[in-house]
């Protein structure tokens, strides 16, 4: 929603990072090269290899519409959605509303084990299929996360990484109404997961808005807080938004989550 479903969990890290700047570098990144030790010759995977194909900063060929369309969401942002999220945090204590948040990453892991399976990750898709029956059922739903107690920890995968993995470019950089900063493949992959969503074909159109509310609605109430601050520190809150997804969009494709057989790889496990 506005700046914020969009963003999402994209801009809590990236906003730190934008703060104090008043033109945020797109090209400031440590490569993979400087990070990563070379692999052994045989190492790599040839469909599936680290992805270092982005250059550093998505293009924006498009800034003036993407401007416009911020500008929108702002407003929107402004005399909606802020209060509707003030409303919420003050009615539903922290715990309350860290359950309902929980419920629907819950629901979220299904797209993301369908996108560790796209990209040969069966330790993390074996991770995420037991997160998905302890939490659903111990858990209440997803309300409470008996799994991670038990050390398996939620990642995410969508089919944008899944997409950048296969090394398909990021395309143009885009701000959509109410959802906010993505990339031509990223929006496009959105509907891809959509479909991968139980909730897309349980649901009827009516619940199925109603859904989509309430999880803008969670993972706005999650990043509230660096959305404002990020906001309320920008001389120029498009460069910093862009620069801010930019970054956490980049960090999501190139560095595994500990499950993945990439990761392994790097840290020499076997």
């Amino acid at each position: 929603m506005g700046e914020s479903t969009g963003a999402g969990a994209s801009v809590d890290r990236g906003a730190e990072k934008s703060r104090g700047r008043q033109e945020p570098t797109l090209g400031t990144r440590e490569t993979s090269s400087q990070r990563v030790p070379a692999s052994l010759p045989g190492d790599v995977d040839p469909l599936f290899d680290d992805y270092e194909d982005e250059p550093a900063g998505f293009p924006d060929p498009w800034e003036g519409l993407n401007r416009g369309v911020l500008g929108v969401n702002r407003r929107l942002d402004r005399w909606l959605l802020d209060p509707i999220t003030r409303g919420y945090r003050k009615i539903a204590p922290a715990p309350v509303r860290a359950a309902i948040r929980r419920f629907f990453e819950n629901v979220g892991s299904v797209p993301t084990l369908a996108n560790d399976l796209l990209q040969l990750e069966l330790r993390c898709a074996a991770i995420t299929l037991g997160r998905l029956v302890a939490n659903t059922t111990i858990g209440a739903g997803g309300l409470f996360d008996p799994a991670g107690r038990w050390g398996l920890r939620r990642h995410r995968a969508d089919f944008g990484q899944t997409l950048a993995r296969l090394h398909v470019g990021s395309g143009p950089y885009l701000v959509l109404p109410l959802l906010g900063p993505t990339t031509a493949r990223d929006g496009t992959a959105t509907l891809v997961d959509a479909a991968f969503n139980p909730a897309f074909w349980v649901l009827g159109p009516a619940e199925r808005l109603t859904y989509g509310g309430g999880a803008g609605l969670a993972a706005r109430d999650a990043n509230f807080e660096a959305l404002m601050a990020l906001a309320n520190s920008s001389v120029d809150y498009y460069a910093a938004l862009r620069n801010g997804y930019y970054q956490t969009r980049i960090g999501q494709i190139e560095n595994p989550p500990p499950c993945s057989w990439r990761s392994r790889r790097r840290s020499g496990a076997r």
